[in-house]
Formats: C-alpha cells, structure tokens, sequence
C-alpha cells in the first residue's frame, strides 16, 4: 500500500521578505509554528510509512507558491503541489502554463479565511466562470476549503463543470474553537454532492474535529456516512499536520489504519492514497 498524505502546509514565518497578509502580521498565530519545512514532518512521514504528501500553500503566506515549489523541487518523487491562483490579478493567461510549472499538479482555494477575510468570491460563477471554463479545458484538478455555508454553492459549479475535478478539504468541516462550535455541523451538504461523480472528499485534519485523545471515537459516525455516501474511490485520507497540538502524525495514520473497523483492506489501500494519486493525476509508484 502507498500512502500520500493529500495535505500538509509548508510555511515560512512571517518577514520582510516573504510577508504574510495582513490580517496575520504582527499578531500571535493561533493556528501551529510560525513556520513548517519538510525537516519537519520528513522523519515522521518515513516512521509511518507515508511516502508522499500533496503540499498545499496557505492561505496566511498570500499568492507565491515559489517556496512550496523549491521544497518539491528538492523531493519530486516525495512532495507536490496545489498551489495557490489570484482570481483578480489581470494577467488570466497564468492559467494556459499553470500545469508546466514542475511539481505543480493544480489549484487550492480557501472559501472563507480565518481572520475575518473572505476569499469565498472564486465560487461565485457569474464573476468568475471564465476561471472554471479554463479549468475544464485545461483538466486542471481544483481542492478547495468550502466550509459552512459556503458548501451550498459548490452544486452549481459541479453541474456546470463536470469536467473538472472538485476536491473538498476536511469534508467541509468547519475550524474554530470546539468549545463553541460543531465541526461537522454541515454534513449533510457536503453528503449531497457524493451525486456528483467529479466531487472526491478529503478526510483531512480529523484529530482536529475532536477534543477527545486518540484514537477519537466521536469521529467514527461521521467518517462511516462520508463513507457510504463517496465510497473509497473518492475519499481521501490526509492530515494537515502542521495544526496539529494533541496528537502524533503516527496517530493519524494508525486512525485510519487500524481504528475504523467497517475498512476492508480494499478501501485503504484507495483513501490511504490510491483516491488522491487519481484525482490529482499523480500516477503510483509501479512497485506499490
């Protein structure tokens, strides 16, 4: 079985040189370490048997994905990435090159950012259908963090374009603090699109959903009904590490592995990472 860990966010801290946007500068980072590099999270991947990971630029770092590329550059067979795409810069034909960038293997978008900023606007069709038009065309693979009530929107966009490949981070679950929240508060939308055979879901960052110690029980259910409506082809395991406060990045692999009880061998072999290697067209090693 080969694994992939279909997100991890490499990061620089925050500086002169590779600021961060506004609405985090200065101020105390709630959300992991200043910064995250491939040192990292390397040794723990290789404990686990994790092979590769999909790297997804933040949304706190703004638009260069350069430094993402240059860690995938250093490990190509290890690290991709879903680099990040500015819908209002002018210059719409970054689009026709997009996927000769090496490593590069598609587009993240974040729906709503934490900190107030919303960057929910490349949902919007009527603003920005010429962007999902070129996607279809070029058969550029798009994940996107579309949590809340932002979930209600994806629908149209996967009807209109069933030529593009729609990944939803997290399942839609929603981050913030679980004293006061429900993660998967909006389930039953992200099940809805399970009808849509151009919509895979990534059951990413799951330890962050629960206040509970591993091997978190509470999310059973829940990956049980995302189960049975996408079935393993189209789910993906991942882990969005660099957040994590409580748990090991053994512990999230082990969850899947060992802890859900209903996986047939069958079924982990395609979220562990057959599910995302087809999505993003990031072909298996011939000896996995």
């Amino acid at each position: 079985m080969q694994m992939i860990d279909s997100q991890i966010h490499f990061y620089h801290s925050d500086s002169p040189e590779r600021p961060w946007l506004d609405v985090w500068r200065g101020k105390p980072f709630p959300l992991g370490p200043n910064h995250f590099f491939p040192e990292d999270i390397i040794p723990q991947m290789d404990a686990a048997g994790v092979s590769r990971a999909v790297v997804v630029p933040p949304s706190w770092t703004g638009y260069d994905n350069s430094q993402c590329l240059e860690f995938a550059a250093n490990d190509p067979k290890r690290f991709a990435v879903m680099g990040r795409f500015d819908l209002f810069n002018p210059d719409r034909g970054r689009l026709e090159t997009w996927m000769e960038q090496p490593n590069m293997i598609g587009l993240r978008f974040s729906g709503r950012y934490i900190g107030g900023m919303d960057l929910g606007e490349f949902l919007d069709y009527e603003q920005f259908g010429w962007f999902w038009t070129e996607c279809e065309r070029l058969d550029i693979p798009v994940m996107m963090f579309a949590s809340e009530d932002r979930i209600a929107l994806v629908p149209k966009l996967a009807e209109r374009f069933p030529g593009v490949t729609f990944i939803m981070d997290h399942f839609g679950t929603t981050i913030g603090d679980l004293n006061v929240i429900d993660p998967w508060g909006y389930q039953d939308q992200m099940l809805e699109l399970a009808k849509f055979p151009n919509v895979y879901a990534k059951l990413s960052a799951l330890p962050l959903n629960t206040l509970e110690e591993y091997p978190f029980p509470s999310q059973t259910p829940y990956i049980k009904r995302a189960y049975d409506a996408f079935g393993p082809e189209r789910l993906a395991w991942g882990t969005d590490v660099s957040r994590f406060k409580r748990t090991t990045y053994q512990q999230a692999v082990d969850h899947i592995l060992t802890q859900i009880d209903f996986l047939t061998e069958y079924d982990k072999e395609w979220i562990m990472g057959k599910t995302i290697a087809k999505a993003v067209r990031w072909p298996l090693d011939e000896d996995s």
